[in-house]
């Protein structure tokens, strides 16, 4: 089967390690083309060049924005609007251009705006079936667009063939909102195996914790700053938090750690590879998610798969998976009070608490299963 997948981000290469919703679009391409499908992937060009991985073509959308994402980008700014627009036109004229170049037989559209649009001009023009798969920020973006934002939504949700999110809370979320039967399908990726330990020789003897995600205000990487700075001085002493990202919030983060002076307790890092990401959590105590918006990020299924448990925000699926699993723990309320006292347990607590819990999560969120499901689901 020939497959078109669009997508709004793509790493430029095996080794970019920008952005975890792309890398997963990577990784579940990689399981596609190992099934001996021919698989075409067609992300915004936001970098100059990618180079693909065998089985995979890579055909950019043409993009006027630089590397920067088109959910980050000020929907208000005029100067920003002719840039959507070229976008928009010219991922139409790109998503025709493939289908009769390739011969596609079916589009997954990876998420819902804007490549949603895309597939629907696909089906419009040669009839050839999409489904989508939609994130949080599909649904809570569109929400501030009520008219025009509801109606895009809609209109191609409506005209998909299948409809997936990566949240079992965010498909009822999709179908309130369509009215359409949205089926939960996991997102997540295969870490490369850890190489060494990678945080052994930094601070040994501290417990240390890692954030890896987007520095935007929906995750919450204020909130986990705030609350280092409200934990005892005996309990910040003995920890150390690494973040790792990108985003609008990294100056004002920078500027935040420097007032409170946290220097000694939290590094701040751009982004991270995957293969030091397995590294770091081979080493850590546990990932942490501060999200105030969530589903089911892509980090939560890279810390279970190497065995590391999660301090995380009640939002989205996160405080019924990690209370189903016991795979660690949930913070009262999305503050940074309450997630400051959810890192105080897992001092006290430990990591070994959660072994089995996070080898039973781990169970059910394997790339591999979700790529089959899709195909399987596509060949009824």
């Amino acid at each position: 089967m020939n497959i078109h997948i669009i997508t709004s981000s793509y790493p430029a290469s095996p080794e970019d390690p920008s952005g975890t919703a792309g890398l997963f679009v990577r990784q579940f391409a990689l399981e596609l083309a190992a099934r001996h499908h021919n698989v075409i992937v067609q992300p915004a060009a936001r970098k100059n060049e990618y180079i693909p991985d065998p089985g995979i073509s890579i055909v950019p959308a043409p993009w006027k924005g630089g590397d920067q994402e088109l959910a980050s980008m000020n929907k208000g700014n005029p100067g920003n609007w002719w840039i959507f627009l070229f976008y928009f036109l010219n991922g139409i004229k790109n998503t025709l251009n493939i289908d009769k170049e390739y011969g596609i037989d079916r589009t997954l559209c990876m998420w819902a705006v804007p490549s949603g649009i895309f597939g629907l001009a696909g089906k419009l023009a040669h009839n050839i079936p999409y489904d989508v798969w939609a994130l949080g920020s599909d649904i809570w973006k569109i929400r501030r667009i009520p008219i025009l934002g509801k109606m895009i939504l809609k209109t191609v949700i409506k005209n998909a063939d299948r409809v997936f999110a990566d949240g079992i809370y965010l498909c009822k979320e999709v179908k309130e909102l369509t009215g359409v039967t949205c089926e939960f399908l996991a997102s997540s990726r295969k870490l490369p195996p850890p190489q060494n330990k990678a945080v052994s020789l930094i601070s040994p003897g501290l417990k240390h914790f890692i954030f890896v995600g987007r520095y935007h205000i929906n995750k919450g990487p204020d909130l986990l700053i705030k609350a280092v700075s409200r934990l005892p001085l005996e309990t910040r002493e003995a920890i150390h938090i690494h973040m790792f990202g990108l985003g609008p919030m990294e100056t004002e983060l920078k500027d935040m750690i420097s007032e409170l002076s946290l220097h000694k307790y939290i590094s701040l890092n751009g982004p991270i590879q995957s293969q030091e990401f397995s590294n770091y959590l081979e080493s850590v105590s546990f990932l942490v998610i501060p999200s105030r918006v969530e589903s089911i990020p892509v980090v939560f299924s890279d810390a279970v798969q190497t065995g590391t448990p999660v301090i995380s925000t009640p939002v989205g699926d996160l405080k019924d998976l990690i209370t189903k699993f016991n795979c660690g723990i949930i913070a009262a309320e999305v503050t940074a009070e309450a997630l400051s006292s959810s890192i105080e347990e897992a001092v006290a607590t430990g990591k070994d608490h959660f072994k089995e819990g996070v080898t039973n999560a781990c169970k059910h969120f394997e790339i591999g299963n979700s790529a089959e499901r899709w195909l399987n689901i596509n060949s009824h």
